[in-house]
């Protein structure tokens, strides 16, 4: 249900008192002027302890003027306190516009004008006791009955973010079957439903389209309910990103050391989104040899050329082409054994490469809490692939994620040394090295610079927090692909079936020169973004090793501690085993 801001006018008129060394009753009352809300019409006297009751319907505001005017002789010290019956936390305030406090003091035939809010962003009705609090002449203190709360919190005037609907020719975001579409309302911080018709996303200004999956305590009522519902975060199992299918001007077709034909990194990624599951692009790339390389010969071969388009091979799942691909907003998390992607949490870690993979397949599982179908003819849970970080690393070096007017800016780390999903560094979008015990949250404006897009639409946890495994796997040996399981467990096997759930690379020795670029896949953010060989020679500095025969399996991202060497264009090998520092992130493929 919409929040409505009725705005009340209540006139206090009249205030009692005597002379010096006294205290005096005032005697306050508060009239209606204008609202069908009977609740606000009353009268209350400060010695009427009983008080009277204001009912704040949920998910409702209500902001009223009170006029406090006094003939007393002398000066008194005026104030305002409150009771709610529920433990709910929600405040009356003061609105910080106020023309008055709303604790101060009142003279003789003085009026002061006090603008109260009760924002009640919950999904219960809540009842308050609200009264007037008079102190001693010339000044004194306040006595505030027990069980009551002096106001004195101030609301912040804020002017909510509106999503206009969406012109940048992207496609609209699949729902599968009980995924629920969301906006943020950012004066209430809180996530509400969205209208899918309008107002849902807009890439152009980089508000991408986020949806959750919930659990079924409140999932049927979430469902039926009308635009604006809140989605109570208690609710909330997995938060999703939605990134549209896009095809990108190609700056290094080769994939070669210090190649950037047309500077995509400092102005951006030059991206045009697809209609459906058209591929438009002039550059293809259909070969892929797992023989050996050499600094000269590269395992993928490519037509066209640098300035040409690519469709982005992220949007290829298996033989099958897709509208676009849902992304975990968030590290994956666990609770009772079962994935989360939420914020605020300590990432789940210490898996083997094959523990991830399942345990995120298993989110389809008959039965799952998640309501999701267990048919992947329909829906397809799986941990993210190497090239669908490469998806999303390349959408937020462009104008819809962290460029505008020819200039970009690096996603800010997750320094957090507790490994809480969404935090934000406290230096921003460069931080230094080091870690932190401070967690900037991702729906502040600290915690926003560690987003994708830098507001709280986009992904977070790409620089820092966590080292992710990715499903990317280099082969044993030369000549054909053969699955390079290595410490990472037997839980995934590789065949013609599970194909599509990993990009595969060819066999190699070493992970910071050209033979080993040479390798890479085009759309993967490996081989076209690095500046210089190995080492800290990606773009934004970040960190880049190729997988190599001691480190089979891709990780991307970086972790708390990599300081400006973190970053979503760092990437290195492992083996695939359970460190206490490594994690993943789901995906969402719908039909």
């Amino acid at each position: 249900m919409k929040k409505k801001i009725l705005i009340i006018s209540l006139i206090v008129i009249a205030l009692i008192s005597c002379i010096l060394y006294y205290t005096y009753a005032i005697d306050i009352t508060i009239e209606k002027t204008s609202s069908t809300d009977s609740d606000l019409a009353y009268n209350i006297d400060i010695n009427d302890t009983n008080g009277r009751s204001i009912t704040v319907s949920s998910n409702t505001t209500k902001v009223f003027d009170i006029f406090l005017s006094s003939n007393n002789n002398g000066t008194i010290k005026y104030g305002f306190a409150y009771k709610e019956d529920t433990n709910s936390g929600i405040e009356v305030k003061v609105l910080n516009t106020s023309l008055d406090k709303v604790e101060g003091s009142i003279n003789n035939n003085e009026t002061k004008k006090i603008t109260l809010v009760i924002d009640n962003n919950t999904n219960n009705n809540i009842t308050y006791n609200i009264i007037p609090l008079a102190g001693y002449e010339n000044g004194g203190n306040l006595v505030v009955p027990s069980g009551y709360t002096l106001i004195s919190s101030e609301y912040e005037f804020c002017i909510p973010e509106v999503i206009t609907k969406d012109t940048s020719g992207a496609n609209a975001p699949k729902l599968v079957d009980n995924m629920i579409p969301v906006v943020y309302d950012n004066c209430k911080k809180i996530w509400k439903k969205a209208d899918v018709n309008s107002g849902w996303y807009n890439y152009t200004n980089k508000q991408w389209a986020n949806a959750v999956l919930v659990s079924d305590t409140n999932r049927s009522n979430y469902l039926s309910s009308e635009v604006g519902t809140v989605i109570n975060e208690e609710d909330v199992l997995a938060y999703y990103v939605w990134i549209p299918r896009y095809k990108y001007k190609v700056w290094n077709i080769n994939k070669e050391i210090g190649v950037d034909s047309y500077n995509a990194r400092t102005t951006g990624i030059d991206i045009t989104f697809e209609q459906g599951t058209a591929s438009t692009g002039d550059i293809t790339c259909n070969n892929y040899s797992f023989a050996s390389v050499s600094s000269t010969t590269r395992s993928e071969t490519c037509s066209g050329s640098n300035g040409g388009y690519y469709t982005h091979p992220a949007f290829t799942f298996g033989d099958t082409e897709v509208d676009g691909i849902w992304v975990g907003k968030f590290e994956v998390s666990n609770s009772t054994f079962q994935i989360r992607t939420k914020p605020n949490v300590s990432s789940l870690r210490n898996q083997k490469v094959d523990s991830f993979y399942s345990a995120i397949k298993s989110m389809q599982n008959s039965g799952n809490a998640y309501g999701l179908s267990s048919d992947t003819s329909k829906v397809d849970s799986h941990m993210l692939k190497n090239m669908e970080w490469g998806a999303v690393a390349y959408l937020t070096n462009s104008d819809y994620g962290r460029c505008s007017n020819g200039s970009c800016t690096e996603i800010g780390i997750n320094n957090n040394n507790s490994y809480t999903t969404g935090c934000g560094a406290n230096l921003g979008a460069n931080p230094g090295s080091g870690s932190s015990g401070t967690c900037n949250a991702y729906n502040t404006s600290t915690g926003m610079l560690a987003s994708t897009t830098g507001n709280i639409y986009g992904i977070y946890d790409m620089s820092g927090g966590s080292y992710e495994y990715v499903m990317g796997n280099m082969s044993k040996s030369s000549g054909s692909y053969k699955y390079n399981a290595s410490y990472a467990g037997s839980k995934f096997s590789y065949s013609s079936l599970t194909a599509k759930y990993i990009d595969t690379y060819a066999y190699g020795t070493s992970d910071g020169d050209q033979t080993a670029y040479n390798r890479a896949r085009l759309g993967d953010a490996t081989g076209e973004v690095v500046s210089s060989s190995g080492g800290t020679g990606g773009w934004y500095e970040d960190y880049v090793h190729f997988v190599d025969s001691s480190s089979q399996w891709f990780h991307r991202g970086g972790d708390y501690l990599n300081g400006s060497y973190a970053g979503v264009f760092f990437f290195s090998g492992s083996v695939g085993s359970s460190y206490p520092g490594y994690s993943a992130r789901a995906s969402l493929i719908v039909f």
